[in-house]
């Protein structure tokens, strides 16, 4: 139940990241307007990143229950927005903000993957969306790391 649903707001989700990195190759060859258009993507992505986490929590909360220790999986869902606000933090190395970005959305992708496979809260679907978008960002923002 949800899942037309999730995907047509996961897929509007991702359609900033598309007009952003878009924007950023087809502007005028100006350092401040690319340097604007990765701000932009770089504190969207942070605010994304956030929330990922927070659909973490909510799905290791709702089945507590069901996890023998739930510190741990908690701790993990926090760690991507925390390596969101280091990558705002560091705006004046866009690289280094792009890759952190990068690590986060990573390791938020791997820790789904756990809670799918190993701790079994998340539903095949759900998990399927998150690989898609996920690998979309990651690829956009690899890519922005070697034009930056």
């Amino acid at each position: 139940m949800g899942q037309k649903q999730s995907y047509i707001l996961g897929l509007l989700g991702l359609a900033p990241f598309i007009i952003i990195f878009l924007m950023y190759f087809i502007s005028p060859p100006n350092d401040e307007i690319r340097d604007l258009m990765i701000f932009i993507y770089i504190a969207y992505a942070a605010i994304i990143s956030s929330f990922l986490g927070g659909i973490q929590w909510g799905l290791i909360t709702a089945f507590a229950d069901k996890i023998f220790y739930v510190f741990t999986p908690l701790f993990i869902s926090v760690i991507p927005a925390l390596i969101s606000w280091a990558a705002l933090l560091s705006l004046e190395n866009l690289k280094l903000s792009l890759a952190l970005l990068l690590i986060g959305y990573v390791i938020s992708l791997l820790h789904d993957y756990y809670l799918y496979q190993q701790l079994k809260i998340t539903p095949l679907w759900f998990i399927t969306m998150k690989v898609i978008l996920s690998l979309t960002v990651s690829m956009l923002t690899i890519i922005l790391i070697i034009f930056v």
